[in-house]
């Protein structure tokens, strides 16, 4: 019979457990229209004010990443969605230092919605539904122009099969 109790961690004291965030995102898909939904920020945020970005959300202690990244979603645009699957995860600094209170791991997910009515929370300025080409030309932040490279792949590989 398996054992009810905790590991101990011994080891931690010699190989201590890191402290960083996690976050999910989102290339949310309008179900049978080949359009993106694109959210532009709101100037009055520290980390990148008025860029254009898919939805991307921190997750809360002890909130699985799939009902991190719905809550999230929901917080910012309103929208219910259906997880497609996995496309990426990452690794970044939120900001310039490189410490353990900027440090992020992130996965980003295709989902899709059958509603195109976005209510944006004040995080946002505001929003497009966009195809994914016209998305990749307004984002310019690198790891979500990375993150809409693997979606456009991924579609193209589709439409080849």
């Amino acid at each position: 019979m398996p054992s009810t109790q905790q590991p101990n961690n011994v080891h931690s004291a010699s190989n201590p457990v890191g402290r960083f965030m996690v976050a999910a995102g989102a290339v949310i898909e309008l179900k049978d229209s080949g359009k993106i939904l694109i959210n532009q920020r709101s100037q009055k945020l520290d980390w990148n004010p008025g860029e254009w970005e898919i939805v991307y959300g921190r997750i809360a202690q002890f909130e699985s990443l799939e009902e991190g990244l719905k809550r999230e979603v929901r917080e910012e645009t309103g929208v219910e969605v259906e997880i497609v699957g996995v496309m990426s995860a990452w690794h970044m600094f939120r900001g310039t230092e490189e410490s353990a209170e900027n440090e992020l791991i992130g996965v980003t997910y295709h989902c899709r919605t059958a509603s195109d009515a976005v209510r944006l929370s004040d995080e946002h300025a505001a929003y497009k539904w966009v195809t994914p080409e016209e998305a990749y030309s307004l984002i310019s932040v690198v790891g979500i122009r990375r993150d809409l490279q693997i979606f456009i792949d991924k579609k193209n590989s589709t439409l080849n099969q």
